[in-house]
């Protein structure tokens, strides 16, 4: 085989093989299947941006939520009786944070409740004074994330008000923070 040949052969196949790899790998997901990713949180799609809205906070205050953008923010959705588990899981979104060492000032944590018992959202501010409460009444901000399916009761936002990424309930803490970790590595916002 002479050299010239080999040369042509071997462009060829330089300029090919992106397509033939780029084709092979997106061959499942334009059949409907799904890319691999490397997070564990599920996408939420379409985006939902929350940067318009506003809720009522714990003292009965009308909040707009371009007040608390500019960091990452996990939205913990309580629908009616907060249980044990419900209670566990706020406090592993507590742990989560501080787990985040150094970068725990670029998330805040805020909790959506579906009922206004004073005892309950009382132990909240009690046990975990930088948590944002949210009372899930019938503002705009509790009609945006009604949108998002029920099973999805942590609900990640970028510092912009999109939400991103969505758990369900019984989420993995270190799978979330690996998540986090990532996501804060990547992002050049909050």
């Amino acid at each position: 085989m002479n050299s010239g040949r080999t040369k042509f052969i071997l462009i060829v196949l330089i300029f090919m093989i992106p397509f033939a790899v780029s084709y092979y790998l997106s061959k499942d997901y334009l059949a409907g299947g799904k890319l691999e990713t490397s997070n564990y949180g599920e996408f939420i799609s379409p985006i939902i941006n929350l940067a318009d809205t506003e809720f009522v906070n714990h003292r009965d205050e009308l909040v707009k939520t371009d007040t608390i953008l500019g960091k990452w923010s996990l939205i913990y959705r309580v629908n009616m009786n907060c249980s044990s588990d419900c209670t566990d899981e706020i406090y592993l979104l507590r742990q989560v944070n501080i787990a985040l060492g150094k970068d725990m000032n670029r998330v805040q944590r805020l909790v959506a409740l579906s009922n206004d018992e004073q005892k309950f959202i009382d132990q909240l501010i009690e046990n975990y004074p930088n948590l944002i409460i949210a009372n899930n009444n019938d503002s705009s901000f509790s009609k945006m994330i009604s949108k998002i399916n029920d099973n999805k009761i942590l609900l990640l936002t970028d510092p912009l008000g999109n939400v991103i990424l969505g758990y369900e309930k019984d989420f993995n803490g270190k799978k979330l923070l690996k998540d986090i970790k990532k996501l804060l590595k990547l992002s050049k916002i909050g």
